[in-house]
């Protein structure tokens, strides 16, 4: 699958991820955050992007938490996914991940199926919840935690 441009949103979180998991409990406080839908172009062969679909700031900070989604590199530095892309069924992948030092780049990760379906399990049940006040947007959400 093809990637579209480079969104804002994109952009905000890969550069601001850190600073959002640092924050992950006022986050997770405030539903204007938590809920701020996330589209970073997770897909899967075969799936594309559905399995992901619900996606938000909160299920990111939920499944970073959780561990499927914040790893350690071979050297033992901290990183974050924040974009999964590759194959149920053979487990490649080519993922997008922010180190602690906000440095970027793409790796292959082991426990493919295990990263893929936590995040999906979270982004599902934020697919079904809803909240009716006004969300913020992610720049909103950087703007008030470095206020």
């Amino acid at each position: 699958m093809k990637m579209r441009e480079i969104t804002n949103d994109q952009k905000l979180l890969a550069e601001s991820a850190w600073l959002l998991f640092e924050n992950k409990e006022r986050i997770l406080a405030d539903p204007r955050m938590a809920h701020v839908p996330i589209d970073m172009q997770n897909c899967l062969a075969y799936f594309g992007s559905r399995a992901f679909e619900g996606a938000t700031l909160g299920a990111y900070l939920e499944w970073w938490s959780e561990g499927n989604g914040c790893r350690t590199d071979k050297q033992g530095t901290p990183f974050l996914v924040v974009r999964i892309a590759g194959s149920p069924l053979s487990g490649m992948n080519k993922c997008q991940i922010v180190k602690q030092n906000g440095e970027q780049g793409i790796v292959r990760l082991d426990r493919f199926p295990s990263t893929w379906k936590s995040f999906a399990h979270i982004c599902q049940r934020y697919r079904g919840s809803t909240y009716d006040s006004t969300i913020l947007t992610l720049e909103q959400v950087i703007l008030l935690l470095r206020a």
